[in-house]
């Protein structure tokens, strides 16, 4: 494996050879896997040609200084990480040239290197747009870093971060109460339907597109910004604010959905079925809004319909308010155990176990969200072998009977099936489906998948809530020893 030294080496003699285009790497690096044009090293003024060797070196360069820097490497994504390396040597390609002493160039490179790195990081909310509770009063509530607003009081929440309201806000609450706004100036859609005239454009159609296009480009910035913002968000759909500390923007943006998408998983183990896929981020894969049906019988004529998927939850007056209100057992433990995904400085203090469980329920979330039920079979059964730490069947059961204090030969279904045979039941499906026919793995599992649904949702709420009591009392971060710390199994 090269050196630092080395590869800055490579990368300097690669990039400089390529600045003469009469040169053999010139020539060569025309032939190499950027064809025809070759790759580039942004520079301060315009860009530096440079050859396949030199990227890779640049690549690899990245790779070990992020590794080998133990904040940089959670804070920083790889690929941001290969930028700013890029950045940074194009940066000082002049001053190293100059430097006959080939042995300070690698030092110099370095602090820079590290310098940018840690000062791309940032302190971000990120708002992501979330299906959550419908026709529901429910004031904010939050889950670690994540806090969950209704639409109406998002403009305020951004002004407090600011500090001051932004101009464009007033537009947004004129849209959003239905005001129709006036756009651009017709002026200067004329004066672009004339410059389509002396282009040759005299037919009627695009004379009014061009009008129309001139007019919209018009339009107030204010304006144009107004109705971006005004249209990002569905009037029933809630704003989750996932406030992200210390990491680079896109890395940043990345745990910033991890984390709503988690928080809202927190909250299905609060709700019953089917509540708990009724809700979701705006940038989830769900089913669609609305099913078109098309098909027809021999001898008939063509028959069409269409089902409404409404995401959201709705019900009683009072339900939204009276789940937030009866979880916070289960908000504060799971906020706990989310919050250093979002923050470099948060620390748990069982971040194995805490992790274990973050894993758990993004799998369980998951499931809640498929359309399809052996996908959400299998994803049920793996959030339940990661909780219990790969013991698979029998360390699942074992976790499920301390966790809930059920004894294993009580029965938990109508029909006398025992906590036991559930356990077994549903372990058991996971190797069916993932050997089956596909004809077999479609087949309808709702009822098998209610069952596992319901016991992984016990399952992950006491974990939560019994770990966070763990860490409190200083418990060790240790799989067997938090399991012992739970009451006894019941045979």
């Amino acid at each position: 494996m090269a050196t630092n030294h080395q590869l800055v080496e490579t990368i300097l003699v690669e990039t400089l050879a390529c600045q003469d285009p009469n040169s053999a790497a010139s020539k060569t690096r025309l032939l190499g896997r950027y064809q025809p044009l070759g790759p580039y090293i942004p520079g301060d003024h315009g860009s530096y040609p440079t050859t396949d060797l030199a990227m890779n070196a640049l690549a690899e360069l990245a790779d070990i200084t992020r590794e080998n820097a133990a904040d940089i490497n959670i804070a920083v994504s790889r690929d941001r990480m290969r930028m700013i390396t890029s950045e940074v040597f194009g940066a000082s390609l002049q001053e190293l040239s100059r430097e006959r002493d080939t042995s300070q160039h690698w030092p110099m490179v370095k602090v820079r290197l590290l310098e940018r790195a840690r000062s791309s990081t940032k302190s971000i909310v990120h708002y992501v747009p979330v299906w959550l509770f419908v026709g529901q009063e429910c004031g904010p509530f939050s889950i670690g870093g994540v806090k969950f607003i209704k639409r109406r009081d998002w403009l305020e929440e951004i002004a407090s971060r600011r500090g001051k309201q932004s101009s464009w806000m007033p537009d947004v609450e004129s849209l959003w109460a239905g005001t129709k706004l006036k756009g651009g100036s017709g002026l200067a859609g004329a004066k672009g339907a004339l410059a389509a005239l002396r282009r040759g454009e005299h037919n009627f159609k695009s004379l009014r597109l061009a009008f129309h296009n001139a007019k919209r480009f018009s339009e107030p910035k204010d304006l144009s910004n107004a109705r971006t913002v005004a249209r990002l968000v569905h009037p029933d759909q809630w704003v989750a604010c996932s406030l992200v500390e210390g990491f680079e923007p896109e890395e940043s943006r990345r745990r910033g959905v991890l984390a709503v998408q988690v928080a809202l998983d927190t909250l299905r183990l609060a709700m019953v079925r089917p509540a708990r896929s009724l809700i979701s981020t705006a940038v989830d894969s769900v089913q669609p809004l609305s099913v078109d049906r098309l098909n027809q019988v021999a001898g008939e004529d063509l028959a069409h319909g269409f089902r409404i998927n409404r995401p959201g939850m709705s019900g009683a007056p009072g339900l939204a308010q009276a789940i937030v209100d009866g979880s916070k057992d289960l908000f504060e433990a799971a906020g706990a155990a989310l919050l250093p995904a979002t923050n470099v400085s948060a620390h748990h203090q069982c971040p194995k176990l805490a992790d274990r469980w973050f894993n758990a329920v993004h799998w369980y979330g998951r499931a809640c969200l498929a359309d399809v039920d052996f996908v959400a079979v299998v994803m049920l059964v793996i959030a339940l072998d990661i909780l219990s730490g790969g013991r698979e069947q029998k360390g699942i059961l074992e976790l499920v009977a301390r966790l809930t204090g059920i004894a294993m030969s009580q029965q938990v279904l109508g029909d006398g099936t025992t906590l036991k045979k559930l356990v077994e039941r549903t372990y058991k499906l996971r190797s069916e489906v993932a050997h089956g026919s596909v004809l077999a793995v479609h087949a309808q599992l709702d009822v098998e998948r209610g069952q596992l649904e319901d016991l992984a949702t016990a399952a992950l709420d006491q974990y939560a809530v019994q770990l966070h009591h763990y860490a409190g009392v200083g418990g060790i971060d240790d799989r067997d020893a938090f399991l012992k710390s739970l009451q006894a199994a019941k045979l």
